[in-house]
């Protein structure tokens, strides 16, 4: 499936649209990740935990996305974009991932 963020697909034709699909995806950090990207922070450099969960969120999201799409007959979903929020509190943090696009068939 064909996945781009573009509204067209430049080497096909979009025959029809289905609808706009969304997918939200949340995603708790493990207290000790936290701690050590924390640590990392203070003293600079990437932090790999923190990278790995958003990547997560994301390719949940599009494995969504792409799942909604097929389930209308749609091979094809133009205008995706991908969102990143998060959500601390004392005790936890959450990563926040939100995909939206719009499901179509391409020839």
């Amino acid at each position: 499936m064909k996945i781009v963020t573009t509204e067209t697909i430049s080497d096909r034709n979009i025959t029809e649209i289905k609808e706009a699909i969304f997918s939200e995806q949340v995603l708790s950090v493990n207290v000790v990740k936290d701690a050590i990207s924390g640590i990392k922070g203070i003293f600079g450099g990437k932090s790999n935990s923190y990278s790995e969960e958003y990547a997560k969120g994301r390719e949940l999201a599009i494995n969504d996305l792409q799942k909604e799409a097929e389930k209308i007959g749609a091979n094809a979903i133009v205008g995706t974009v991908v969102d990143y929020n998060q959500f601390v509190n004392s005790d936890i943090m959450l990563i926040i991932v939100t995909a939206s696009g719009t499901a179509v068939s391409v020839q």
